[in-house]
């Protein structure tokens, strides 16, 4: 009688050796529709954790399954718990509606009270809310120490992207119908506008032309009159020792406003445009200071070290892990 009790005993705890393994990491053999006895947690996609029990009934020698107090077929909820062993502790405390112990508390529990709502409106406002309430959250993870806090960090993460993508898929909506109206107004006007534009740009550019042409015509008299005041004060400078004054080239004032006979007036501004780089690196050096450039070269170093380039001189590398 004691070796019937003792095999019985036995087998009983052998039923429950592949869920103990598992709780390790040591996962046995899976096999579709065929479960092993023990707790485990599972899931619909985008759904809450569940608690789910499967055992074996000893007076009829059948398979139990429950899913959240729920009986359930033990070989279906096995297919999709199996990979999802949990602790005895963990199963009653789900049980008992405690978020499991590397859930984030926000996202449990908003994830169990999630629902549909009928009106943009009132998806507006629950949305404003469950964002706020996240962003609360994110006080318990200012510094991570731990791999079980790096889990339930990323589970608020992940679910503010994913409540950004649901406010963003309401803005989508809600602004489509204005897009639309926006588009219409512009493919109507728009054409009319370039065109007038382009033809007034083009008339600019003509008047600059002729500006320009009249500007150098005027800086090549101030230079031969400069190079004739040279050559003259060095020709009396010879002749005698008294110094000959001669007055300066005049220098002709800024151009004067255009004035048409419609509409308002243009002036004429001068200023000195690059024509063309001679020496690149004498450039780099020069403008090397100026934060542009250096934010300029920050960003072409970093897509070096993207591309696997390394020894890239003046800087130095840190390796970092860079979540995704």
């Amino acid at each position: 009688m004691e070796q019937v009790i003792g095999n019985l005993a036995a087998k009983i705890v052998g039923r429950w050796a592949w869920w103990q393994n598992a709780l390790k990491g040591n996962f046995g053999p899976m096999h579709e529709g065929q479960p092993e006895q023990g707790f485990y947690r599972t899931r619909f996609k985008g759904g809450k954790w569940e608690p789910v029990a499967i055992w074996v009934d000893e007076d009829s020698g059948n398979w139990v399954a429950y899913r959240s107090g729920r009986e359930v077929d033990p070989a279906e909820v096995w297919n999709f718990c199996r990979t999802h062993p949990i602790s005895r502790a963990d199963y009653d405390g789900a049980m008992e509606g405690k978020p499991f112990p590397d859930e984030d508390v926000v996202v449990a529990e908003q994830v169990a009270t999630a629902g549909h709502n009928s009106g943009d409106a009132d998806q507006t406002e629950e949305l404003r809310d469950q964002i706020a309430n996240a962003l609360k959250g994110m006080d318990a993870y200012k510094t991570i120490t731990d791999d079980a806090t790096a889990g339930k960090a990323l589970s608020l993460r992940n679910r503010l992207n994913e409540l950004s993508n649901q406010a963003d898929k309401v803005r989508v909506k809600e602004k489509a119908p204005h897009l639309e109206a926006s588009k219409a107004v512009d493919e109507k006007w728009q054409p009319l506008v370039k065109k007038a534009k382009e033809g007034a740009n083009k008339v600019r550019d003509a008047i600059g032309t002729f500006e320009t042409a009249k500007l150098q015509e005027q800086r090549k008299k101030e230079r031969d009159a400069e190079t004739a005041r040279l050559a003259a004060e060095k020709a009396n400078s010879a002749k005698t020792d008294t110094v000959a004054v001669i007055d300066a080239p005049k220098v002709e004032a800024a151009p004067a406003a255009i004035k048409p006979t419609y509409g308002k007036a243009a002036s004429v501004q001068i200023k000195n445009v690059l024509k063309d780089v001679t020496d690149w690196k004498a450039l780099a050096i020069y403008m090397c200071d100026h934060p542009t450039m250096q934010d300029t070269l920050r960003q072409l170093a970093q897509r070096a070290i993207d591309a696997g380039r390394t020894n890239i001189p003046g800087i130095t590398v840190e390796e970092v892990a860079a979540v995704r």
